[in-house]
C-alpha cells in the first residue's frame, strides 16, 4: 500500500498502463534442465505476446508476409525477477510505448496468475522495413492510427 503524501498525486499502477494480456501455460519444451523457464524460452514467449498483440489489433495481414513492410526486432532487453516452471499460468502483458516515424518500442510484464510473482519484464524496439530492400520504411498510416487508438494519452509519439 503506497502512502499519499498531500498535494502529489498517487503513480498509476503500472499494470493500468498495459490494455492487452495474453494468457499462456509454460510448455516443457520452455523450460530448462534447472526445471525453469530460460533465457532464450523468455523471447519467445515475448515475441508470443507482441505476435498475438498485433493480431489483436488487426496489424497482422492474411500469410504473414503480403503487406509490403514487416516489423523486424532491432533490440530485445530482458529482466529476470522470478522463476516459471513447467505448468505455470502466465499473463504476458504488452503495450507500444512509443511510436516513432519507423520503430517503435514494445513494453511487457509477465505474471505468474497462480502466484503473482512477476518472472519478467522487457523491452521490445521494431523497426518498419520495406520486403523488397529490407530498407528502413515509414510505419503505414493505418499501423500508426490503430496504435494511436488503442494505446492513447500513454503512447508517445516520436523518438526519445
Amino acid at each position: 500500500m503506497s502512502e499519499e503524501l498531500p498535494g502529489i498525486p498517487e503513480a498509476p499502477r503500472l499494470e493500468a498502463l498495459f490494455k492487452f494480456a495474453h494468457g499462456h501455460r509454460v510448455r516443457y519444451e520452455e523450460v530448462d534442465a534447472q526445471g525453469i523457464v530460460g533465457s532464450a524460452a523468455w523471447i519467445s514467449l515475448l515475441q508470443l505476446g507482441r505476435i498475438e498483440y498485433m493480431r489483436y489489433l488487426g496489424l497482422l495481414l492474411e500469410g504473414g508476409n503480403r503487406a509490403p513492410v514487416q516489423a523486424v526486432v532491432r533490440r530485445t532487453v530482458v529482466d529476470h525477477l522470478a522463476p516459471a516452471r513447467f505448468d505455470d499460468p502466465l499473463a504476458i502483458r504488452v503495450r507500444t510505448a512509443q511510436l516513432g516515424q519507423r520503430s517503435a518500442r514494445f513494453e511487457y510484464i509477465v505474471d505468474n496468475v497462480e502466484t503473482g510473482l512477476r518472472p519478467v519484464v522487457g523491452e521490445t524496439v521494431i523497426v518498419c522495413v520495406e520486403i523488397a530492400t529490407f530498407r528502413s520504411s515509414p510505419w503505414p498510416e493505418f499501423w500508426r492510427d490503430r496504435v494511436r487508438e488503442f494505446e492513447g494519452e500513454n503512447l508517445i509519439l516520436g523518438q526519445r
